[in-house]
Parts: C-alpha cells; structure tokens; sequence
C-alpha cells in the first residue's frame, strides 16, 4: 500500500472528493510485465485476487500463485492501483 496524500496538494482536490473519501491510501491490484525487446517478447501479467490476497502471475493460458516480493522484482510496464475506501482503510 502506499499513502499519496504528500503527492495531492490539497488545493487541487476538490472538497466534495475529500468529503466523500478522505483515503489517500493505494493498494497495487495488478502488474503488467514486458519481457523481450521493442516490438516482440512476451508479457506477464501479476494479478490480485482480493478475497484471498494471493497473486498470481498469468502469462498465455499459465496461471501460477506468486510471492507478493516476485512483483516488486520485475519491471513493470504497467501498473493498476486502487484507492482504499475509508472504512477498509479504518480497519487496516
């Protein structure tokens, strides 16, 4: 998880968006990998299933359970976070 609030100065946020949900607070939910060069290669796809906080790595038709410390290893193309609502954020 990671907290942006440093990164949102509070005058480019809309009040009513602060009213609404004060959580500033990230959680990566999906990591997209391209391994080989420009315009060939393969990508890997890391994904979270919330209901039971596994990962796992899809790549083709392969699907594995992964490590979350896996993730943090490879380089990522593109990543999909979502904000914590405030009451998942109130019981963390």
């Amino acid at each position: 998880n990671v907290d942006l609030r440093e990164l949102l100065p509070e005058y480019r946020i809309e009040p009513s968006v602060i009213a609404e949900s004060p959580s500033t607070t990230y959680d990566l939910i999906s990591n997209v990998v391209h391994d080989g060069e420009p315009g060939k290669g393969t990508y890997r796809v890391h994904v979270l299933h919330k209901g039971s906080g596994t990962w796992y790595e899809l790549q083709d038709l392969h699907v594995v359970d992964v490590l979350p410390q896996m993730i943090t290893l490879s380089e990522s193309y593109l990543q999909i976070w979502e904000r914590r609502d405030s009451e998942s954020f109130k019981k963390v």
